[in-house]
């Protein structure tokens, strides 16, 4: 094989290669298309069958509710049922909201048949036992007492009613065979078993204790319907391989080898600087275009490399994460402890008052704070831990522990460490040294779960928490420690402990 292959040139082996790559996408998309079509009818037809039934929801629901077979088994609700377009079975099960009795009812509508499904042989005997007891008892009763007579033969006629209906519904149910068994899984509300062409539908009950409509329509036209899908989208398929073989055909001996040239000099890793001129940069036509564009691109990449060689990923002042490492660094970092289950917190610390700071002691004095206050934050964080100043006065830290305790305790050292640098600061309202305010973001697992956009949106999703906590500790009177867990409002916010020196 690999002899065959070598005695290939290049045009024909990029033909062959975009021949084979163009089969996967026409069946990769033919099959996707397949599928979304059928279950598009699929559907349909399970949607069109639901709402057949739905005028019938609350109806059955109050009779389940109430345990009135009688209303469940007038003959108008069987011939209704009859007149729904191909259903051929349906069963009704639920328990009364009074009672807590099962009802259990079938129907055959093509047949005009119902009956219940849960007669007892002891139910069955309960009532013949009280046709009979009735029977005696009008029979003991002296004839002149009219009203007695008539209230024992109607009591008596109900009885005899309710006897042959349990009579009937026995028999049924031991004559009439059920071809079809409810599918297990109807999670949608619908299952279509593909092999006898029956779409079984569910419906919830809407009484208290709950039940089910379970019907069973003949889909034996989705079998046309989907022999018509194969079909248009086969005809398709072959008339787009076509046309592709005859594009490939072209685009390979006139296109591909000026296209390749450009390739190899882009994979040869080449420079601005360093690149050699191109025979396409002389061309006039849409590969002219790209070769200058290309050459364009590599200058553009040559300049902005050597504009980011010149930044640092560390602050110069504070000697923490730039602002410019902390975007690059965030979302890895959060990413990779949240897989790992950790609890990840993000913490805005901002310098109170330092405007006032500034004002005071002067803009050196303020550097020579900053500078303080990074070494102390630095200092008491973990190597696994990441410290970077945002911006001013604000500095942000990235940090993942076990549980939420442990991040709330870290913050709550940071926060103690900065008081205990002791650094005068007469503009900073009661406390009158240099404090800081920290608010605080937590995320894990969970956070992701409810976070539809993926990490990207959880980083955002932190630091605007974690800002907006920060704003809480400001409002509340400053150096102190907030958290909030992401998507959560609830804050909590710890005091600064005034033992501390």
């Amino acid at each position: 094989m690999s002899t065959v292959f070598k005695r290939l040139s290049i045009n024909q082996m990029l033909f062959m290669s975009h021949l084979c790559l163009v089969l996967l996408v026409i069946a990769g998309l033919s099959i996707t298309r397949y599928e979304s079509e059928w279950q598009r009818q699929v559907d349909y037809s399970a949607a069109f069958a639901n709402q057949a039934l739905q005028s019938q929801v609350h109806f059955f629901s109050t009779s389940v509710a109430g345990v009135n077979y009688a209303n469940l088994t007038i003959p108008s609700i069987v011939e209704h049922l009859a007149s729904v377009n191909d259903l051929q079975f349906i069963e009704v099960k639920g328990i009364s909201d009074y009672s807590a009795q099962e009802v259990h009812i079938r129907y055959l509508p093509a047949y005009g048949k119902v009956w219940r499904a849960n007669v007892t042989p002891q139910e069955l005997q309960s009532s013949r036992d009280r046709v009979a007891s009735l029977q005696a008892m009008l029979k003991s009763v002296e004839t002149h007492n009219t009203l007695k007579v008539r209230k024992l033969n109607y009591l008596l006629l109900n009885a005899r009613a309710e006897y042959r209906s349990l009579l009937k519904s026995s028999d049924l149910a031991q004559s009439e065979v059920i071809e079809w068994s409810k599918p297990l899984d109807t999670n949608q509300g619908f299952f279509l078993d593909e092999q006898r062409y029956l779409l079984n539908i569910e419906i919830p009950l809407r009484n208290q204790n709950g039940g089910y409509i379970w019907a069973v329509f003949d889909a034996s036209k989705l079998a046309a319907i989907k022999k018509n899908i194969i079909r248009e989208i086969g005809f398709e398929a072959i008339v787009a391989l076509l046309l592709v073989i005859c594009i490939a055909y072209w685009v390979t001996y006139f296109i591909v080898a000026p296209l390749k040239n450009l390739a190899v000099s882009m994979n040869s890793g080449a420079r601005y600087k360093t690149m050699k001129e191109l025979d396409e940069l002389h061309r006039e036509d849409e590969i002219g275009q790209l070769a200058r564009a290309y050459k364009g691109l590599l200058m553009k990449i040559d300049q902005q490399l050597d504009s980011l060689r010149a930044k640092s990923d560390a602050d110069l002042l504070t000697g923490l994460g730039s602002r410019y490492k902390y975007s690059r660094t965030a979302l890895p970092y959060i990413q990779q402890n949240v897989l790992r289950g950790k609890y990840v917190g993000l913490l805005i610390c901002d310098i109170d008052n330092f405007k006032a700071y500034n004002d005071l002691y002067g803009h050196m004095a303020g550097d020579d704070a900053l500078a303080n206050v990074a070494g102390q934050l630095q200092q008491r964080l973990t190597n696994v831990d990441m410290a970077f100043r945002y911006g001013g006065e604000e500095f942000v830290i990235l940090c993942a522990r076990h549980d939420r305790e442990e991040l709330e305790r870290t913050s709550e050292l940071l926060r103690r460490a900065v008081e205990q640098l002791a650094i005068d600061h007469v503009g900073n309202g009661d406390y009158g040294k240099v404090t800081v305010s920290i608010g605080g973001a937590l995320a894990q697992r969970d956070s992701l779960h409810r976070c539809d956009a993926g990490f990207e949106e959880l980083v955002e999703s932190l630091f605007s928490t974690a800002d907006r906590t920060l704003y809480e500790c400001k409002r509340a009177g400053r150096n102190r420690v907030a958290w909030a867990s992401v998507f959560t409002t609830k804050l909590a916010l710890y005091e600064k402990e005034s033992s501390l020196v």
